[in-house]
C-alpha cells in the first residue's frame, strides 16, 4: 500500500511538474510573439496594415525608422519655462543622463551606507535597519499627495537635477541595500585591518580595498537599474512634467498619435527605437548579471 501510494505521489508531481512546464512555454511563446508582431508590423506599410494587421509585410520599409524618429516631437508647456518642443535627440539625451544619473547616485550612496552599517558597531545601526525593513515590507498608499507638497516646498518638483540629487533617499531600504549588505558581510574585515596596519585610514581602506571587491556586483546591479530607469516614465508624468525622455515621449507619442499623422507602423518603430539600446545593454551584459546575481542572494 505505502509503495502505491508513494508512485502515485510520484505520478502527481509529474503531472504538475509539466503542466508547469507548459504553462511557462505558453506564456514565454506569447511574450516572443508579441514582439515579433511588433517588429514586423514597424516595416509594414499603412495600407499594409489596414489590410491585414497579421500578415507579414510584402517589402520591409526602413523609412517607418526615420519617419518615427521625425515624428518624435513632443510640446510641453512649462508653468515656469513655458511652451518646450523636445525632439527626438533632445527626448534621447535626457533619457541617457536620467538613466544613468539615476542609478548610479542611489546605488552608490546605497553601497556606501550598506558598508558602514556591515562593518561597524555604532550606536542606532539596529534601529536603522529595522526602519529600512519596515519601510520595504509595509505598503503605504496615499501618500502621492504628501509628496507632492512636500517636493514643491522643497523645490524638488518639475527639477531634474534635485531629483538626481535626492534620489538616495531610500540608500538604507530595499532589496539592492540587503544584496550590498550581504555582499559586504561575505567580505573579511581582515583587509581592512590589514590596511590599517599600513597605515591608511577608513576612507582609504574603503574606497582602496573595500570597494573595488565590490564593483562586480555593484556594476551587475547598475545595469538592472539602468534597464529599468530607460523605460521609466512615471517619473517625468508625475514629477517632471517639464522634461521628457524617449520612455515619456513614446507614451505621449502613442497616445496623441494621430495628431502627429503617425500609423501603427510608425508607432511599432518608435517603441523598437526606444528598446534596441537596452536590449543590446542587456545582452552584452548578460553573462556579468548572471554571474553575479541569484535569486535570494549573491553568487561569487
Amino acid at each position: 500500500m505505502s509503495m502505491m501510494h508513494a508512485l502515485g505521489n510520484k505520478t502527481l508531481s509529474r503531472i504538475f511538474k509539466y503542466i508547469t512546464l507548459t504553462a511557462l512555454v505558453l506564456f514565454c511563446l506569447s511574450l516572443i510573439a508579441l514582439l515579433f508582431w511588433m517588429t514586423y508590423t514597424s516595416f509594414k506599410s499603412t495600407v499594409e496594415y489596414f489590410e491585414n494587421s497579421f500578415a507579414l509585410p510584402q517589402k520591409l520599409r526602413f523609412d517607418n525608422y526615420t519617419k518615427a524618429a521625425e515624428m518624435l516631437q513632443i510640446e510641453l508647456l512649462s508653468p515656469s519655462r513655458g511652451l518646450i518642443v523636445y525632439d527626438f535627440f533632445d527626448m534621447f539625451l535626457i533619457s541617457v543622463i536620467w538613466a544613468f544619473c539615476i542609478p548610479f547616485v542611489s546605488l552608490f550612496f546605497t553601497l556606501m551606507v550598506s558598508y558602514v552599517m556591515s562593518k561597524y558597531e555604532w550606536r542606532g545601526r539596529n534601529a536603522i535597519y529595522l526602519l529600512g525593513i519596515v519601510i520595504m515590507v509595509m505598503p503605504i498608499y496615499g501618500s502621492t499627495g504628501m509628496q507632492m507638497v512636500i517636493r514643491k516646498a522643497l523645490g524638488m518638483y518639475d527639477n531634474l537635477l534635485m531629483t538626481v540629487v535626492t534620489s538616495p533617499g531610500y540608500c538604507f531600504s530595499g532589496m539592492w541595500f540587503l544584496l550590498f549588505y550581504a555582499g559586504w558581510k561575505a567580505i573579511p574585515m581582515e583587509y581592512s585591518e590589514a590596511a590599517f596596519i599600513d597605515g591608511a585610514g577608513h576612507f582609504k581602506s574603503m574606497f582602496a580595498i573595500m570597494i573595488p571587491m565590490m564593483i562586480p556586483t555593484f556594476s551587475a546591479i547598475f545595469l538592472l537599474n539602468f534597464l529599468s530607469t530607460w523605460n521609466d516614465y512615471n517619473t517625468f508624468l508625475l514629477w517632471l512634467p517639464s522634461y521628457a525622455n524617449l520612455a515619456y515621449g513614446m507614451y505621449l507619442f502613442q497616445n496623441d498619435a494621430s495628431n502627429y499623422g503617425a500609423a501603427m507602423p510608425q508607432i511599432m518603430a518608435g517603441f523598437i527605437i526606444c528598446m534596441l539600446p537596452t536590449t543590446v545593454i542587456y545582452a552584452a551584459s548578460q553573462k556579468l548579471i548572471s554571474s553575479k546575481l541569484t535569486i535570494g542572494g549573491l553568487k561569487g
